[in-house]
């Protein structure tokens, strides 16, 4: 409360002193009390409406405050949507589709404009010691990763429950890599990927593509090919042997580097030593 209204509320309290005061004694000190009652009811009267501002302050109060609060939480509501906005700005929008995506769809025999179920992104996390994995759509894996993890974010009209399964084909047609699993779906975008991931190793069939299988609920909806790259240290390891000799094609090849840094002049000088070296030997003979 403000100063004026605390003086109202002293006064009003001093005259209901007075008044009643006053009008218990009025049948012994008569005039006086008389007098004393009167002067309180002055009091009371006069700051009659200080008393109404003062009972009434309390609850219009509240309503004010009621309505800030009203007002911050709509201006935290917006706030969090902007929020919300700008981390799906950073993640694929509801209405982004990937093209690669649509073809792995189209590979599997279906038509994407009729799909309730739509996969929209799709591919394969690549894991590396304790470094963050790398997402490969269409760029090829290195073969020297440690693992890898498939991974489609499914977009639906509505919420669901499915049971959606992730296969993994390897060049030669072997199915190496199989997880399924029930998911609680929610309408718009649903990232899902298995709780596993596929150790990669050298006895793998890395030479060609591989196949990503995505079904749900028994139905392949997407088909996704992604290839490999051989890294540099699988390539050495190729080229030499089991006793750690280099292979001949990589002892050819260095020779054809050797050649090639030569000049002119030393081969013409080496082709002199292969003319010279008959003459040499007729001679000691």
């Amino acid at each position: 409360m403000n100063d004026p209204i605390n003086r109202r509320f002293i006064q009003i309290m001093i005259g209901v002193f007075l008044l009643l005061a006053g009008l218990s004694s009025i049948g012994s000190a008569g005039f006086a009390a008389f007098v004393v009652a009167a002067l309180g009811f002055m009091l009371v009267a006069r700051n009659f409406e200080g008393a109404r501002d003062i009972f009434t302050a309390p609850r219009s109060a509240p309503r004010e405050r009621s309505r800030s609060r009203s007002y911050r939480r709509y201006a935290y509501d917006d706030l969090y949507e902007e929020e919300e906005d700008t981390q799906i700005a950073v993640q694929p929008r509801a209405d982004q589709v990937y093209p690669h995506a649509l073809d792995s769809v189209r590979r599997a025999g279906l038509d994407p404009t009729s799909l309730h179920v739509l996969p929209v992104d799709v591919g394969v996390m690549a894991f590396s010691g304790d470094t963050e994995p790398v997402i490969h759509r269409n760029i090829a894996v290195m073969d020297d990763v440690d693992y890898i993890q498939p991974f489609v974010q499914l977009r639906l009209p509505t919420k669901a429950i499915g049971r959606v399964r992730f296969e993994m084909v390897d060049a030669d047609g072997e199915t190496i890599f199989v997880h399924e699993n029930d998911h609680q779906l929610q309408k718009g975008l649903n990232l899902i990927s298995p709780a596993a991931r596929l150790p990669i190793h050298d006895q793998l069939a890395t030479a060609k593509d591989w196949l990503l299988r995505v079904s749900a609920d028994g139905v392949v909806i997407a088909e996704h090919r992604f290839g490999w790259q051989e890294s540099a240290s699988k390539a050495m390891r190729r080229h030499i042997n089991a006793d750690g000799e280099l292979s001949n094609e990589v002892r050819a090849m260095m020779a054809e580097n050797r050649l090639g840094k030569l000049s002119l002049d030393e081969l013409l000088d080496d082709q002199d030593d292969d003319l010279e070296a008959p003459v040499r030997r007729q001679s000691r003979q």
